[in-house]
């Protein structure tokens, strides 16, 4: 049963922010890097291709954007391209990294700012899935049973991402039982 997380009401309408329990996994769909993470617990990388000693020498080159991925550990995780202060929970497990080549496919010039920051990205998205930040929304008429509801969608990761779209969704609603 999804855990609704949040109720957000405006004059004609109720939204329902809920935990999505059955959430694409990121890393599966489109990616612009590929993520290999050593760590004795969890399965974090992309592929089991790789050994520490190939994934070294193949950042190093020159031809290859690659940020380290930290990960602090207490009560949950976190994933980082940044280190994180606490030397006793936290360290280095491996890097996300994409060829220049597959960055002038994506973006047809050798953009490297743009690619550290979706690498960026991806990092902090995946470590809002690993610790379950997956949500949807139910939208329905204030007055009205809320099996029929007039809109829902979900497959959001990370909180602040849908609360914006749930609000945004209920303002043009309003302003459509105006017009």
């Amino acid at each position: 049963m999804c855990q609704v997380i949040e109720t957000i009401k405006t004059k004609n309408y109720v939204a329902e922010i809920i935990n999505d329990e059955d959430c694409y996994n990121p890393r599966t769909d489109y990616s612009l890097g590929t993520l290999i993470a050593f760590h004795s617990r969890y399965d974090l990388s992309d592929n089991d291709n790789w050994d520490k000693k190939e994934l070294i020498s193949y950042v190093e080159q020159e031809d290859v954007l690659a940020l380290p991925v930290y990960m602090y550990e207490h009560s949950g995780i976190a994933l980082s391209t940044s280190a994180f202060s606490c030397k006793w929970d936290s360290g280095q497990i491996g890097y996300i990294f994409v060829s220049y080549e597959d960055i002038i496919k994506e973006y047809g010039k050798l953009d490297v700012e743009t690619a550290t920051k979706v690498l960026e990205q991806e990092v902090k998205e995946y470590s809002q899935y690993v610790n379950g930040e997956c949500y949807g929304y139910i939208i329905y008429e204030k007055d009205k049973d809320p099996q029929d509801h007039s809109e829902s969608c979900f497959g959001f990761i990370g909180y602040d991402y849908i609360e914006e779209e749930v609000k945004s969704i209920l303002k043009d609603l309003e302003q459509q039982e105006i017009a």
